[in-house]
C-alpha cells in the first residue's frame, strides 16, 4: 500500500521572509513538511509565535501560521511524494521524535545567516526549515540530491521535487486545505511580554551559539 508525504514551499508575508528573498533572489523563502494532503499535520523550523522571529524551533503549523493570520494570499508549491508505509513511518518517527524530544531543537539563525552569506555548515539539534524537510525525507530513505540538507534553500526543492508538484498558486485557493484552528495556532498568535521575549531570546541565541561552539570542536577533532 502506497502513502504520500507532501512537501510546501511558500513564499511568507513575513519581514524576515522578505528579507531572505531579497538576499538569495528567490520567489520563496519557507518549506515545510506535511503528513497529508489537507496539512493538517505541517511541521517545520520556524518561529514559535507572531512576535518573536528571533527564536523558533519545531512548530506544528497550519494555514494560519503561514499567512501569520492574514486573509491576503500566500504563493505555495505543493508536492506530494510517493513513499512505501515503511519509509513514511521512518518519516513520522523522525519529526515527531524532535516535537517531543526533552533536549529542545532550536532553530539555527546562525544557519539562516549562514544561507544568505553562503557559509553554512550543521549545528547539533538545530535546524533551518529547509534543512529539516531534506532531512526528514532522508532519513525516510528518500535522497533526491547529492547537496548535504543544510546547503538547501527554497529553490533548490523545487527544482528536485519538480516531477512531484501537484500544486501551484495560492494557499487559500489550495483544494484541501483546511481552515480549523488547532491549540498549536492558539500558542502561536499569543501574546507575550517584552522582557519575557527579550530573556527568551538571548537563551535562545546563548543555546544555539554553544551549540555551534561544540559541533566546531567535533568537527576540529574527527579531522585530526
Amino acid at each position: 500500500m502506497e502513502k504520500y508525504i507532501y512537501v510546501v514551499i511558500s513564499r511568507t508575508p513575513t519581514s524576515t521572509g522578505k528579507l531572505v528573498r531579497k538576499f538569495l533572489k528567490e520567489d520563496y523563502n519557507h518549506a515545510s513538511i506535511s503528513l497529508d494532503k489537507n496539512l493538517s499535520e505541517m511541521y517545520s523550523f520556524c518561529r514559535f509565535t507572531i512576535s518573536n522571529p528571533l527564536v523558533g524551533g519545531i512548530v506544528r503549523e497550519s494555514a494560519f501560521t503561514l499567512n501569520i493570520g492574514r486573509h491576503e494570499n500566500v504563493p505555495i508549491n505543493v508536492y506530494k511524494i510517493p513513499v512505501t508505509i515503511r519509509k513514511y513511518e521512518l518519516i513520522n518517527k523522525f519529526i515527531y521524535d524532535i516535537y517531543n524530544d526533552d533536549e529542545i531543537y532550536y532553530y539555527n539563525f546562525l544557519g539562516a545567516i549562514g544561507v544568505i552569506s553562503n557559509k553554512r555548515h550543521s549545528v547539533y539539534k538545530t535546524y533551518i526549515c529547509t534543512e529539516f524537510v531534506m532531512e526528514a525525507l532522508k532519513r525516510g530513505g528518500i535522497k533526491l540530491t547529492p547537496l548535504e540538507s543544510y546547503k538547501i534553500t527554497p529553490t533548490d526543492i523545487c527544482e528536485v521535487m519538480k516531477q512531484f508538484i501537484v500544486y501551484s498558486g495560492n494557499l487559500n485557493d489550495y483544494p484541501f486545505k483546511q481552515n480549523v484552528k488547532t491549540e498549536d495556532d492558539v500558542l502561536y498568535f499569543r501574546k507575550t511580554g517584552f522582557i519575557y521575549e527579550g530573556l527568551h531570546t538571548l537563551r535562545h541565541f546563548w543555546m544555539v551559539m554553544s551549540r555551534d561552539r561544540d559541533s566546531k570542536r567535533h568537527r576540529t577533532s574527527s579531522r585530526i
